[in-house]
């Protein structure tokens, strides 16, 4: 037991003089890098069709990278998937059904909620705050636009 601690103690001491623990690097930081610098303003949000990557959910993930990148890609997969299959699967397939039952597409985005998402019960991604779903009768889509609450 004497020995090993005696070995890791004389280990410590090669790794602290192979790396140095010279202080004299401590004072060649610039007093300017240490002081912390406000974040920067987000940029406006423009009205965009809705399509997978609007939700929140795993937007704060998209930027890892290294270890956090392994650990964060399940996560954003499982949004990623769950907006594809609303976004691509679900909508669509409820728009052609609603289309050949009644031979016309939604007229209004208050008939859009109704009977395509409230009604084939599909789950649409939680926004980000100031953005709301709204539906575009003329071009018969979905768009995520900025909300007029604000």
């Amino acid at each position: 037991m004497r020995v090993f601690r005696l070995a890791s103690m004389l280990l410590c001491a090669s790794l602290l003089s192979t790396i140095g623990c010279d202080n004299s690097d401590m004072d060649k930081l610039d007093v300017e890098e240490t002081v912390a610098v406000d974040p920067p303003l987000p940029k406006p949000f423009e009205a965009r069709v809705a399509e997978v990557g609007v939700g929140i959910k795993g937007q704060s993930l998209r930027d890892e990278t290294g270890v956090g990148k392994i650990i964060s890609q399940p996560a954003m997969t499982l949004f990623t998937t769950k907006e594809k299959v609303a976004f691509e699967i679900l909508i669509p397939h409820a728009m052609g059904l609603f289309e050949g039952l009644n031979g016309r597409k939604p007229e209004s985005h208050e008939e859009f909620m109704q009977k395509i998402i409230k009604e084939q019960q599909i789950a649409l991604p939680k926004l980000p705050p100031g953005q709301i779903y709204r539906y575009h009768p003329d071009d018969s889509q979905l768009w995520v636009e900025p909300s007029t609450d604000e």
